[in-house]
């Protein structure tokens, strides 16, 4: 089965979103962020609001949010592009359940020794000592540690329809919406191995060294969009690329009305409207409401669709595509490319947000030729 083109080129243009997101977590402030986290103050539960942000700093966060459910997505439908190559050539079911332990575990690895400390870079600068390497420190998990575990749910669940994957997915999540709050409440009361487990599957949790295991993106709410990338790539059919890209357009204004109409209802998310343009697209992130999944998997569908439109000689295509051929690559590398200068100099978060998209920019630059040359050394180009 060959590669997607316009799928390659889509991923790209959310590695590129995302480099800006962290350039801004580097070096910026004014950037928005955490935004929907619970939180705990005086034995209620809240969410933390998005508050007072420039127009700069709204536009980034349109663009940043599309990355987390669009990056999910493309790795279920990868996935599941790839066990059907692999079955095309005979390869046995435990040869292939094999590969996706060993693909789970190598991006959990990435996660906790190459992703994680470039976020922890600062801190671990500031104090000069190791005693800053806590259990928490260490076990930082994110998106890279959620897609991993995601790879052993579906190793689990292949072999039934990827519609029942689906819909087991979708009952999970929402359960884990439904109990939030409740959780929330007595998580400051368990042992230090149920917070671990809550936190890895249901509940995203600030940064603490304290805590025996930190992590944005649990598992249970951020599995959805990745079997729903399954479902799609699973059901990916004979009828070409051209009613491929049909079913994203039509996928994209579907969620995308279906969000217009919940929001106008003030239904969907923990962050109510608050009758200001900003303030109808403020929606929570951690933990991603059905809201946040509607608007930015319909914004995603559309790109996808749209980069099928575009003309394969396209000199943007043919970068954004590199850029989407390698997102591992690509992934670890950003992040010690953003991250290593303002912790060496002490001075993260420094910056005004306008000179933090300059350095994202830069960053691009640099980064090109790098995925350029690891594709010629992989035999990809």
């Amino acid at each position: 089965m060959a590669r997607l083109p316009f799928l390659d080129r889509t991923r790209g243009l959310i590695m590129v979103f995302m480099a800006l997101d962290h350039a801004l977590f580097f070096w910026s402030s004014g950037r928005i962020n955490n935004e929907g986290l619970p939180l705990l103050l005086n034995g209620a539960v809240t969410f933390n609001p998005l508050g007072d942000f420039s127009s700069l700093a709204f536009i980034v966060m349109l663009l940043s949010s599309i990355c987390a459910p669009g990056f999910l997505f493309l790795a279920g439908y990868a996935l599941a592009l790839s066990i059907k190559r692999r079955e095309f050539k005979g390869l046995s079911n435990s040869n292939i359940n094999h590969h996706l332990w060993r693909r789970g575990m190598l991006l959990i690895a990435l996660q906790l020794f190459i992703a994680s400390p470039a976020f922890n870079l600062q801190m671990l600068l500031q104090t000069k000592s190791l005693s800053s390497v806590t259990w928490g420190t260490f076990f930082s998990m994110s998106v890279l540690s959620t897609i991993g575990i995601g790879f052993f749910f579906i190793s689990l669940g292949r072999h039934i329809s990827p519609w029942n994957l689906l819909g087991i997915s979708g009952f999970l999540y929402l359960l884990s919406q439904l109990f939030l709050p409740t959780i929330t409440l007595s998580y400051p009361s368990h042992l230090s191995i149920v917070q671990a487990g809550q936190a890895i599957l249901i509940l995203p949790v600030s940064f603490s060294p304290e805590s025996l295991v930190n992590n944005n993106f649990p598992v249970i709410p951020w599995l959805l969009p990745m079997t729903l990338g399954w479902l799609y790539g699973n059901t990916y059919a004979a009828q070409g690329i051209a009613y491929e890209a049909g079913r994203f357009a039509v996928s994209g204004f579907s969620c995308l009305t279906l969000f217009l109409l919940l929001r106008f209802a003030g239904l969907g998310d923990y962050l109510l409207p608050d009758g200001t343009f900003q303030g109808f697209f403020g929606l929570s992130k951690y933990p991603p409401s059905p809201d946040y999944y509607l608007l930015y998997l319909g914004l995603f569908f559309i790109l996808l669709f749209l980069f099928y439109k575009l003309p394969e000689t396209s000199r943007l295509a043919g970068v954004l595509e590199d850029f989407g051929k390698v997102p591992l690559f690509f992934y670890n590398i950003h992040l010690w490319l953003y991250a290593a200068l303002p912790a060496l100099l002490s001075n993260f978060n420094g910056y005004s947000l306008s000179f933090g998209v300059a350095v994202w920019a830069f960053g691009l630059i640099i980064l090109y030729p790098l995925c350029h040359g690891y594709l010629v050394w992989k035999g990809l180009r």
